[in-house]
């Protein structure tokens, strides 16, 4: 019922933008893609979640993107659809990726459908950006394009003078895309629970997320205030019933409250954000089903050492609230989180033959955990719209249960070949 709402919105919006563009012109652009990724990890005797062997590859997609743009004198329409086979499990699909209608109407400007909204300054961090994100394409090497999806939502900004304002409505909840044992294998602390099943907030006035940024410019530098009110996207919440051997995920509510500045400092970018995730539902820290609240900060720094190469350097903070709270609710069968998870990160990028061939190197590592993220890239691009990329990804840790420490077993090597038109 709730998808059949969602296409009805989305018919409905583009129905009410198509009249004053009939006469407008417009473009379309797209691209055709293989991409598959290999798992090059040992797994031993691991199986996936529901018991099937482990399949050699994450992921072997076909795809066709259409992306369409029709003009207005006050009135855009865009919408971004794509048509995939999935080899893996032999499904073919199609993904409305976004689609929405952009009004200007004085200082108001108004996006009214599916659109990708990105929040705050980190690299491949999110602290104030709480909109959804699909971690299978991440940890699988799809393009990074595939990391954040759409939310159905209504998108406003104001431009007084002193201020600009953005108010974001999202009515339809859509949740993170986790990993749930079956391509990729993840920690598991209750592996004997069969029966699972995610339960969504309802749709209704009061569920609706709401968020809100200020903005402006102070010199070299841009500022942001963020809030959100909503519901946590990952890691969801658990409700384990013994009764009947039920493990229910739900999607507690969540506060956050934020901010960020980027500007130009000693012949670099400089990137400060910081944010209050407020566990709503666990104000006290007791519910070891429900995430703790939680301060969340980093620090990145970005400049060129040479006319075609990049390096990027960053650090992450985040601190569990109400710590002994949780510790002494903690199940015995569960690991024991730190209290701070420290994360450093790097990115490297050279561009060689004009700009043709890049090389690029991202690491995430955390030294109080030990574990890490390596993605090394090369990415060529052949003219005429044609480009291919291999990269790997591999992650690993001392424990098998810290963030990237879980993921072990899902090394992959994987290519991409795509048209642009």
């Amino acid at each position: 019922m709730i998808r059949f709402l969602r296409t009805g919105l989305l018919v409905f919006l583009f129905s009410i933008g198509i009249s004053p563009l009939i006469a407008e012109d417009f473009d379309i652009h797209g691209f055709v893609q293989t991409n598959f990724s290999l798992r090059i990890a040992a797994t031993g005797e691991a199986r996936t979640f529901s018991g099937k062997p482990l399949p050699d590859y994450l992921l072997g997609d076909e795809r066709v993107q259409l992306e369409i743009t029709r003009f207005g004198a006050t009135t855009q329409l865009f919408g971004k659809i794509d048509l995939f086979y999935d080899a893996v499990d032999k499904l073919a699909d199609l993904d409305v990726r976004e689609a929405y209608i952009d009004l200007t109407l004085g200082k108001f400007d108004i996006r009214a459908g599916r659109q990708i909204i990105t929040w705050g300054v980190g690299d491949l961090v999110f602290i104030n950006d709480v909109f959804p994100k699909n971690w299978v394409a991440f940890l699988s090497g799809q393009p990074l394009q595939y990391l954040k999806f759409g939310s159905d939502a209504i998108n406003i900004n104001i431009f007084p003078k002193f201020v600009s304002v953005q108010i974001i409505a999202i009515p339809f909840y859509r949740a993170d895309v986790l990993p749930r044992g079956e391509r990729l294998l993840a920690f598991d602390p209750l592996p004997t629970i069969a029966n699972r099943e995610e339960v969504q907030p309802e749709m209704s006035f009061k569920n609706t997320q709401i968020a809100g940024r200020l903005y402006r410019y102070l010199g070299n530098f841009d500022f942001s205030l963020y809030f959100y009110k909503g519901f946590w996207g990952s890691p969801p919440g658990m409700i384990l019933d013994s009764a009947d051997n039920l493990l229910t995920f739900s999607h507690p509510r969540l506060n956050v409250y934020g901010g960020s500045l980027q500007g130009a400092f000693l012949k670099g970018v400089l990137s400060v954000e910081g944010g209050y995730y407020d566990s709503r539902d666990d104000q006290q820290g007791t519910n070891m089903g429900i995430e703790n609240s939680q301060i969340r900060f980093l620090a990145g720094y970005q400049r060129a050492l040479g006319e075609n190469l990049i390096l990027g350097l960053q650090y992450y903070g985040e601190r569990i609230q109400d710590y002994t709270e949780y510790v002494q609710n903690l199940p015995s069968t569960f690991p024991q989180r730190k209290e701070w998870r420290h994360t450093l990160s790097l990115r490297l990028t050279q561009l060689l033959k004009y700009q043709t061939l890049r090389f690029s190197l991202f690491i995430f590592y955390s030294p109080n955990e030990k574990d890490y993220y390596v993605n090394p890239e090369v990415r060529y691009d052949l003219g005429s719209g044609v480009w291919f990329a291999a990269g790997g990804i591999f992650l690993g840790g001392e424990k098998d249960y810290t963030f990237f420490g879980q993921f072990e077993k899902n090394d992959n090597v994987y290519f991409i070949l795509r048209y642009e038109f």
